[in-house]
């Protein structure tokens, strides 16, 4: 008895593994970076500056955008993480509207963590807006990192 057979759509396979690992990925954007991004928001609106973050979930490219300006100003600063689904890689960038300038940083899927996202966002709110984030300190007391 001959139990191989050949498969009509091995596509239907591929899309199952690429469906998980963009699951994953959506994942470590809403329930662990989302909230991170949510907590820095709020304590932005609360030192005066005006504050958006967006869940964008287009399909090859899934990201959180935390947009950042000062009230009644045009240029808008921003910390995104946008997911590499091909490469299964995320992308840490902020962009200084005052300087234009973009720091990028592809890493793992791991990177989406407390201790990174905050890392990242209090450089980011210090750099782009000389604003500590003095909770994080509370969080990751000296001598954590």
């Amino acid at each position: 008895m001959n139990t191989l057979r050949k498969l009509d759509d091995t596509h239907e396979l591929h899309d199952v593994r690429d469906d998980s690992i963009r699951q994953a990925f959506v994942q470590a954007l809403g329930e662990k970076a989302r909230p991170l991004f949510e907590e820095a928001a709020s304590y932005a609106r609360n030192h005066d500056l005006d504050v958006v973050v967006d869940l964008v979930l287009e399909h090859d490219k899934p990201r959180l955008i935390l947009a950042v300006s000062r009230p009644g100003e045009e240029p808008v600063s921003s910390y995104s993480l946008v997911a590499n689904l091909a490469a299964q890689r995320m992308l840490h960038e902020e962009f200084y509207a005052d300087s234009g300038d973009i720091h990028r940083q592809e890493s793992l899927l791991a990177s989406v963590n407390e201790k990174v996202i905050d890392t990242r966002l209090a450089n980011f709110f210090r750099k782009g807006f000389a604003l500590p984030l003095d909770y994080i300190n509370e969080r990751h007391p000296i001598g954590f990192w």
